[in-house]
């Protein structure tokens, strides 16, 4: 999942679905495909964080086995390709929502998709993964402590995984996870596939953060605000274990970079009064308990009514 307090939810391959009107239907030929780009990004992540090659494989298998079931299933009157995917994952495999616990078993695909349980991101992956194995248009989407999906197009639908894939409207997101400024670019809009594996970066980095792994941390959150520089999250990340370390002057210049992505970011502007307290009584070291990172470190928090 992704949190305030801790950031923990193009299509290349063929077309596969085909939807007309209200059903989705098309001859499957058994043949397994390929990963496509969305996919394979996904896959190459959890590879990094230690998944074995095996159980990477397995992954994929695994959601093209869900893809043949979503391409077999006959609808029902009304429903389109989102409602019949919503059923095999969630009905017929029984998936379900993980709102509480943050370690990777339910951020990365390979054991989300065998486990069938995620947060918001890790269900996240599961439909990009499977929107691109059937040819459908369908984007990660981020909101501040939070990540969901979108189906693009003339039917275009928000799908709230913590759910069961509910179509809810931006307006319902604007008032549970804001506000923030419309200067703020990260938000509610597709994401490219660097920006959402940014955003797993940033919940590595959070979950190595409160292992008290700073420079593990410190590097997860370097490669999520790189890959996505307007995602201020990340950037204020990368100065608050810049200033626990003591590199004030990168603090500073990170704490400036975020500011630029969202000038409101909640506990930046105090962080940065924090900061100048410390440069100018030339003090390199911060105790922890004076910065604030409740909204800072990034992540999607637990919310016990999504």
């Amino acid at each position: 999942m992704i949190s305030r307090a801790r950031f923990i939810g193009g299509l290349g391959s063929a077309a596969l679905l085909v939807v007309s009107g209200a059903t989705c239907r098309r001859a499957w030929d058994g043949v397994p495909q390929v990963p496509g780009p969305m996919a394979s990004a996904l896959l190459a992540f959890a590879a990094e964080q230690g998944t074995p090659p095996e159980d990477v494989a397995k992954a994929w298998r695994l959601v093209d086995e869900i893809g043949k079931r979503v391409s077999v299933r006959r609808p029902r009157p009304g429903q389109d390709a989102i409602d019949v995917i919503n059923a095999v994952v969630f009905e017929e495999l029984g998936y379900a929502r993980e709102i509480s616990a943050t370690d990777s078993r339910f951020l990365l695909l390979p054991s989300v998709v065998t486990g069938r349980r995620g947060g918001c991101l890790g269900l996240g992956a599961l439909y990009l993964a499977l929107g691109e194995r059937l040819g459908l248009p369908i984007r990660g989407i981020l909101v501040p402590g939070h990540f969901f999906v979108r189906v693009l197009g003339p039917r275009a639908r928000n799908v709230e995984l913590l759910r069961r894939g509910e179509a809810m409207p931006d307006d319902w997101y604007r008032s549970k996870y804001g506000p923030w400024t419309e200067t703020a670019s990260a938000y509610m809009r597709p994401l490219a596939i660097p920006e959402v594996i940014a955003v797993h970066w940033f919940n590595v980095g959070n979950q190595r953060h409160a292992a008290g792994d700073l420079a593990g941390a410190s590097d997860a959150y370097a490669r999520a605000a790189r890959d996505f520089p307007s995602f201020a999250e990340a950037s204020a990340s990368v100065g608050i274990i810049s200033q626990l370390s003591g590199d004030l002057q990168a603090a500073a210049s990170s704490y400036r970079a975020a500011a630029r992505a969202r000038p409101d970011l909640p506990g930046l502007a105090h962080n940065l009064s924090v900061l100048e307290t410390e440069r100018n009584a030339r003090q390199p070291s911060v105790r922890r308990s004076t910065i604030s990172e409740q909204e800072n470190r990034g992540g999607i928090p637990p919310r016990s009514s999504p």
